[in-house]
């Protein structure tokens, strides 16, 4: 799939709702950009907080 898109004079770009959709990527998702060989790639990440042992947590 491929589509066009403009950067804004911020830029800032949009991606388009088929795009965001085949990927489920919701608003407040992170994306990992990364440059290879020219090209930038987006891949959806899974940002969750940390899960705390509170019950071995030195005093």
């Amino acid at each position: 799939m491929s589509e066009l898109v403009k950067v804004s004079p911020k830029g800032l770009l949009t991606l388009p709702k088929s795009i965001r959709q085949q990927l489920n990527i919701d608003v407040g998702d992170y994306l990992d950009v990364t440059i290879e060989t020219g090209k930038v790639i987006l891949q959806k990440v899974d940002i969750r907080p940390k899960k705390i042992d509170w019950e071995n947590e030195d005093d």
